[in-house]
């Protein structure tokens, strides 16, 4: 059988020995995906941020809730002293929002909750 010209196991050993000590360097490094490095407690802000959007405006005065029925579909503003006004929260993922003003919630589409 015939030997590969230009092949060398010795320095094929080599390379792997070197790479196994430089992380950076091994292919499973490589072929892991990037890791982002946060400022410490970023998320955890962002994170308390977001959970607390959904009860309280971001926007001091803009505190009238736009909800979507989750059945219907229809689009619902509450506003301050309603019934379940305090336990309507806002989903941002499903296209709900604070409004400023009931005429800005009613030019946006949205109707007025009924009460009992």
């Amino acid at each position: 059988m015939g030997q590969i010209i230009g092949f060398d196991p010795r320095k094929r050993r080599k390379r792997k020995e070197r790479n196994a000590q430089i992380p950076h360097k091994s292919r499973a490094y490589r072929s892991s995906p990037r890791k982002f490095n946060w400022i410490p407690g970023l998320a955890i802000v962002a994170a308390l941020g977001v959970y607390a959007s959904e009860y309280v405006p971001l926007i001091p005065g803009c505190d009238i809730k736009g909800n979507i029925s989750q059945s219907t579909g229809e689009r619902i503003y509450h506003i301050p002293g309603q019934e379940y006004y305090w336990e309507t929260r806002i989903a941002y993922l499903y296209g709900e929002q604070w409004f400023c003003s009931e005429e800005a919630a009613r030019n946006a589409g949205w109707r007025k909750a009924r009460t009992r």
